[in-house]
């Protein structure tokens, strides 16, 4: 999916800059506010997708801090097998953590990309004496409204219940382990 967004951004690009060059009519002005609405409908998507990396990599930070404490517990009660158990789930939580980390980094590096290209194209609309943001539907970038808001608790209650499963798992297997040394 983001190889495609990639693809489709490159290409709206290299047509806006194809059409700058050609001479000025209405085909063209009607393709570069094409381009536009694109490259601005693909830095909405990109916000919401770094938005969302951003949300997930915190939760599985605080997973890992989670795992973490379980871990000195166990090993403050002297049970070396939830200990062991706990210090995997924590290294499972801190490798996805680290991976969305950077994830969030490159998302960020291709919005300043996205970015520049947005307001190159905007100058050059401006430069034939469009208004962009007007003539080309394009509102300004997102402010997050009630829509992110919910989608964000959503998101909440779906890794909380995620974790539950996960920390059910765990504790059966832990007392499945118990069960046999016993």
């Amino acid at each position: 999916m983001f190889e495609d967004w990639k693809q489709a951004w490159r290409d709206a690009v290299a047509n806006f800059q194809r059409e700058l060059e050609d001479e000025p009519g209405d085909a063209t002005t009607r393709a570069m506010r094409r381009d536009e609405r694109t490259t601005a409908e693909s830095l909405r998507r990109l916000d919401a997708e770094l938005s969302a990396a951003r949300r997930n990599a915190k939760a599985e930070r605080a997973e890992e801090a989670i795992c973490r404490r379980r871990e000195g517990l166990a090993q403050n009660v002297g049970d070396a097998e939830t200990a062991r158990i706990a210090a995997e789930f924590a290294a499972r939580h801190e490798e996805r953590a680290r991976v969305l980390e950077r994830k969030v980094e490159v998302l960020e590096a291709e919005r300043r990309l996205l970015v520049g290209d947005l307001d190159r194209m905007r100058a050059a609309l401006t430069e034939r004496g469009i208004d962009p943001r007007v003539s080309s539907g394009s509102p300004p970038p997102p402010d997050p409204g009630p829509d992110t808001r919910e989608r964000e608790l959503e998101d909440q209650r779906f890794r909380r219940m995620e974790r539950e499963v996960r920390e059910r798992a765990a504790e059966e297997r832990l007392e499945e382990l118990k069960r046999k040394h016993r």
